[in-house]
Formats: C-alpha cells, sequence, structure tokens
C-alpha cells in the first residue's frame, strides 16, 4: 500500500524518472565519528560507510623479546573496534512533497582488536609493567545485517538535507545533491 502511495504520488512529480543524486552521511555512535557517501537513480542508492574514526582504541605493543606477553591469569582482555565498513540498499518514498522516508537495508563487516591489559607488576626481564601495556592479543571479523531509517527534506530544489539512524553507524546526518 505504502509503495502504491508512493508512486501514485510521484506521477505528479516532472523529473522524478531522470532523478540522480549523490549524498554523504555524517554522524556518531559509540564507534565515534562515521561517515558515508552513496549514489541516487530514481528512487533506490546505495552507500558505503566507515565508522571508527576517532576512537578511543589504547596504543599497544606487538610481544617481543623485552616485552614478552603476560601468562593466562596475568591479563585481562578488553574488545575494541577496530574498522567497521558498511554497504547500505536505500529505497526513497517521496510520500510527502517535501519530505522523504529513507529506509535502508545493507550488510557490515567488523574487525575487532582483542588486546590483552597486564596485570603483573614486572615483565620476566625485570622492566616495570604496571599494568599501562596493551598486548595485541587477536583479531575477531563479524559480518552481519545493517539497517537503518531516516527523513529526509527538500531544500532548494536540487538539494536536500536529512537526519536518520543506521543500527551499526549511529546517528547521523545526510546532505544530497540532485541533477536531472
Amino acid at each position: 500500500m505504502i509503495v502504491n502511495i508512493a508512486i501514485a504520488k510521484g506521477e505528479n512529480n516532472i523529473w522524478k524518472d531522470n532523478l540522480k543524486g549523490v549524498f554523504g552521511e555524517l554522524g556518531w555512535s559509540d564507534l565515534k565519528l562515521t561517515a558515508g557517501l552513496g549514489f541516487r537513480f530514481w528512487n533506490v542508492g546505495i552507500s558505503m560507510g566507515l565508522t571508527g574514526f576517532a576512537s578511543s582504541k589504547p596504543k599497544y605493543i606487538y610481544p617481543s623479546t623485552q616485552y614478552p606477553a603476560p601468562k593466562h591469569g596475568e591479563y585481562e582482555e578488553s574488545k575494541f573496534t577496530y574498522v567497521l565498513v558498511t554497504t547500505d540498499f536505500y529505497y526513497f518514498f517521496e510520500i510527502f512533497d517535501d519530505f522523504i522516508i529513507t529506509p535502508s537495508l545493507g550488510f557490515y563487516v567488523q574487525q575487532d582488536s582483542i588486546l590483552a591489559r597486564s596485570l603483573r607488576g614486572y615483565t620476566p626481564l625485570g622492566q616495570p609493567d604496571l599494568g599501562q601495556l596493551y598486548y595485541l592479543g587477536k583479531t575477531e571479523n563479524k559480518v552481519g545485517v545493517n539497517f537503518g531509517l531516516g527523513l529526509d527534506y527538500y531544500f532548494l530544489d536540487q538539494y536536500f538535507v536529512g537526519i536518520g539512524y543506521n543500527f551499526r553507524r549511529g546517528i547521523f546526518v545526510r546532505f544530497a545533491y540532485y541533477w536531472f
């Protein structure tokens, strides 16, 4: 029913069949700064996004002979997301004259670093190790489904601005330019 309403409403739009546009998204999530870049043709679109700019992952060292990795029981592990890449497919519902509802569905690839923080006082070679050193333990990769929802507003006919929420990339602001 919503698709029928959107198509019927769009028949009055003289440039809808030739609509093309580029859009960018800038947002914030628990992984810090997020960004996306996408393309729209007619009522469908696709975007690629990257998350993890300005994240608060601590510096770490690789185990070496000078700083060997702690033994089991001498460390605690913490997980930090290294990078998150999303690909989203959009449908632009132009239900109202100046507003667009934009649901999206896609997938994500995420890599997490598992860092071990030492709990020991000294390394086996006698250097102080006061729990300030993080050791790279291992990495984990995840793949999953991603979805989102946005609301956009036409601004000066060829521009639109919007807000939305993406399950993996958090809350964002979207800016776009259309040509036809």
